[in-house]
């Protein structure tokens, strides 16, 4: 029989140390193990919440695919309906027109021929009213005749008249018609091509408003600018009315809760002698802008004061629309007087309610 092993104190440290290790690893595997359980619990329950989540989701993509495809058939119908009424409009619009021709003709009765059937006036080219008459010679700006020049639009709505020295009518702002007294009148029938019509007399035509399917038939631009200069009519010059003033005024316009009223448009007189001389003056300025082009190049574009000849800087600015005396006004667009000068006052005025 063997004997029984000795235990001795270093032995008995080493066992310590041995179980003491093991107890520790099997502890940490143990909580290992109970970590890892956890972390499956949470990770299951990640997914179970993703999932629920992707059935909501798909419910809510379903629910905006039928959502989407409701509003493709809504836009459809909208712009189906828009395109009618466009076409309403259109047809109303061309209705009124021939109304209204039809009673400024039975109204004014034919006219008198102002031309000779010889003589067949052309739009004459130039970019500056205030240029062309300062150019003008002393014996045409002398006489006591008003020019007024009407852009094209969007700066202007158009007027109606068929030929130069024919009657026609136009819608001009309320309350600033020119009506005591003739007028000379040039109408931009192409991009800086003016046509001279003749001397006019306008008078308020009654009951030939411009109707709601004409306003809607006018290009966005041309209202919205006829709209900002009603809303500013009031105010004192270089102001302008908010953004927010112009809107109200397009939806009374837009409503058919305020019209543009119409005047009749009667030639009076043609004055041969005057368009000779704008054709005269529209060549004079455009010699002076080429002699300024040829001396801006051979200066090598540094700017320098044209001769005494030309008596101005040439530029080629737009005819636009501002607000100028009533005098001298054109209907949305630059005006000169006789004198050549430009003043600043209302130019627009919406009618009452």
């Amino acid at each position: 029989m063997s004997n029984p092993a000795v235990l001795t104190p270093d032995l008995t440290s080493e066992m310590v140390e041995f179980w003491g290790f093991k107890y520790k690893q099997a502890k940490q595997e143990v909580e290992d193990l109970q970590t890892r359980l956890a972390n499956d619990q949470f990770l299951q329950d990640v997914v179970t919440s993703l999932r629920d989540e992707l059935k909501i989701a798909q419910q809510k993509l379903e629910a905006m695919s039928a959502e989407k495809a409701n509003l493709i058939i809504q836009v459809g119908r909208l712009n189906a309906d828009r395109v009618a009424l466009q076409h309403q409009a259109s047809s109303l619009a061309t209705e009124a027109v021939r109304q209204r021709t039809e009673a400024v003709i039975e109204l004014l009765k034919p006219a008198p021929s102002f031309l000779d059937d010889s003589f067949n006036p052309v739009p004459i080219g130039f970019h500056s009213a205030k240029q062309l008459v300062s150019t003008l010679p002393r014996d045409v700006t002398n006489y006591p005749w008003q020019l007024y020049f009407i852009p094209q639009p969007p700066n202007a709505i158009p007027l109606r008249v068929d030929s130069p020295g024919q009657p026609g009518y136009w819608f001009y702002p309320f309350n600033l018609c020119p009506m005591d007294s003739p007028f000379e009148l040039i109408v931009e029938v192409e991009s800086n091509k003016w046509l001279y019509f003749g001397r006019y007399l306008t008078r308020p035509f009654q009951g030939y408003e411009m109707k709601l399917s004409e306003w809607l038939t006018l290009d966005e631009q041309t209202k919205m600018i006829f709209c900002s200069r009603v809303a500013d009519h009031k105010l004192q010059a270089g102001q302008h009315a908010s953004y927010a003033t112009q809107i109200e005024i397009r939806q009374r316009y837009d409503t058919g809760h305020w019209n543009i009223p119409c005047y009749t448009l009667e030639c009076v007189e043609y004055s041969i002698a005057l368009y000779e001389a704008m054709a005269v003056a529209a060549a004079k300025l455009l010699h002076c802008e080429q002699e300024v082009l040829i001396s801006r190049q051979s200066l090598g574009k540094r700017r320098r004061t044209p001769s005494s000849s030309c008596g101005f800087e040439a530029k080629s600015t737009k005819v636009e629309g501002s607000k100028f005396d009533q005098a001298d006004v054109t209907q949305d667009g630059e005006t000169a007087g006789v004198d050549g000068t430009q003043d600043d006052l209302d130019l627009t005025r919406a009618q009452g309610e």
